[in-house]
């Protein structure tokens, strides 16, 4: 959102929703076999969960973006009829 200049306004609600949803989505389309969330999960010495880090990120992205539709006010439809 762009401020009026000299207006140092803290980011409401609805900007940082959509700023952490953008940072999902980022990380998400950045996993690959070099990142956590990447790979198949593993057991050994250290036990690696990357599905259940790929999972917790899409879960996040869908309580987000409930979030934002709540926030911004959802959508009302109305239907005239002229004569």
């Amino acid at each position: 959102m762009v401020r009026p200049f000299g207006f140092n306004i803290m980011a409401t609600l609805l900007e940082n929703l959509v700023s952490r949803r953008n940072a999902i989505g980022v990380e998400l389309a950045a996993l690959d076999a070099t990142k956590a969330g990447g790979l198949p999960d593993h057991s050994g010495k250290a036990n690696v969960g990357h599905v259940q880090y790929r999972l917790s990120l899409y879960q996040e992205l869908a309580h987000i973006n409930e979030q934002i539709e709540a926030a911004s006010g959802g959508w009302e439809i109305r239907s005239e009829a002229t004569t």
